[in-house]
């Protein structure tokens, strides 16, 4: 989404960072062999919570001063979907999730938003945080050129503590996980005429199911 941004106004410079291990460089220099002009690391090798993970990349965003920052809709892992809205409120900027599409407008952006059944728009003046629905946007392909710029591109590291942000609060342990219970096999109701289907249903629902 911001690539689309980039394509569409040449003057637009999109930057990259994450929070996490050293690994991370690896993520960060595919964003840079899709196009991203430069990216760095704020190098936490221990585990962080989501809310320190948002405080970190605040104190990023207040040096650079962006006018839009995305993030993704949420982490693949646990779903939460925490650290964007939270970096909002951290900034104490506006923000929209599950974004589609974004479109330049006087003052500001508008936020394509996906509802079901269709799309919210949202205006917001600059500066601004949306996080990405993926089923809308998925990446794209490294070109061959853009790989071997990006070995080239340097990714500067601080580490996380240098930040000087809050990084307690509240984390998360997972305590036990376990599967849902076995679901029973479905009932097909065919034996009367509407009427007698309609009154065995309801029997169903509140004796046994205990719905109603």
């Amino acid at each position: 989404m911001a690539l689309e941004r980039k394509d569409a106004d040449a003057s637009t410079t999109v930057s990259v960072v994450t929070v996490g291990p050293a690994r991370s460089r690896d993520a960060l220099r595919q964003a840079l062999a899709m196009g991203c002009d430069d990216a760095s690391l704020v190098l936490a090798e221990e585990p962080l919570s989501d809310l320190a993970v948002a405080r970190a990349l605040a104190k990023v965003a207040l040096e650079t001063k962006p006018d839009l920052v995305l993030c993704g809709k949420q982490a693949s892992d646990d779903d939460q979907g925490f650290v964007g809205p939270a970096l909002a409120e951290v900034l104490g900027w506006p923000h929209v999730s599950m974004l589609t599409r974004l479109v330049p407008a006087e003052g500001g952006v508008e936020l394509w938003r996906e509802v079901e059944g269709g799309h919210e728009v949202w205006k917001a003046s600059f500066p601004v945080l949306g996080t990405a629905h993926k089923s809308e946007k998925e990446p794209r392909y490294p070109s061959l050129p853009g790989i071997m710029k990006a070995k080239k591109k340097e990714i500067p590291e601080r580490p996380v503590g240098s930040l000087g942000a809050d990084l307690g609060g509240p984390r998360l342990e997972i305590v036990a996980l376990e599967t849902p219970p076995a679901r029973g096999g479905g009932k097909i109701l065919k034996d009367g005429d509407m009427k007698a289907v309609a009154e065995q249903l309801a029997t169903l629902l509140r004796d046994e199911a205990k719905v109603l």
